[in-house]
């Protein structure tokens, strides 16, 4: 007797799929880039270093001295990996951005970031007992 193969739904096979996809091969809408802008001389190594998103009343400027810098919506640790949550897109007449700030720099690269829903940011690594390391790798995608 030959055995029957079970048939698996098709949003199963599609799932199994998507794990099978590097994460390294996932493309964001909006990303800090993980270096410095090259005109901005910095050298090398000028990685990621402050992101933070803001949110500002459409068409208001922002005010430089004092970003209206927001807090995560959510925080937690994976494993070695810090990671902050913003959910955005909720408040109708507010504009977003990303700001990204690079080690040995003062500029910030603005990224506006209107009609998306949701930034994360992570930096690694990252201990209980240490927090976010010196150094940490940081990246900040938005989608």
């Amino acid at each position: 007797m030959v055995p029957v193969r079970a048939r698996r739904p098709a949003w199963l096979v599609a799932a199994s799929l998507l794990l099978l996809v590097p994460t390294h091969a996932q493309q964001h809408r909006l990303a800090c880039p993980a270096e410095a802008p090259p005109e901005w001389g910095l050298g090398k190594p000028a990685p990621l270093e402050q992101p933070a998103v803001l949110s500002q009343p459409a068409g208001q400027p922002i005010d430089d001295s004092a970003p209206p810098s927001l807090v995560p919506d959510r925080m937690f640790a994976r494993g070695a990996v810090w990671h902050n949550i913003w959910i955005m897109g909720d408040e109708p007449g507010w504009s977003h951005f990303v700001d990204c700030q690079y080690r040995g720099s003062k500029r910030v690269l603005r990224l506006k970031a209107d009609g998306l829903k949701q930034c994360e940011q992570t930096a690694a690594p990252y201990s209980p007992k240490g927090g976010i390391a010196r150094g940490a790798m940081q990246t900040m995608a938005c989608d």
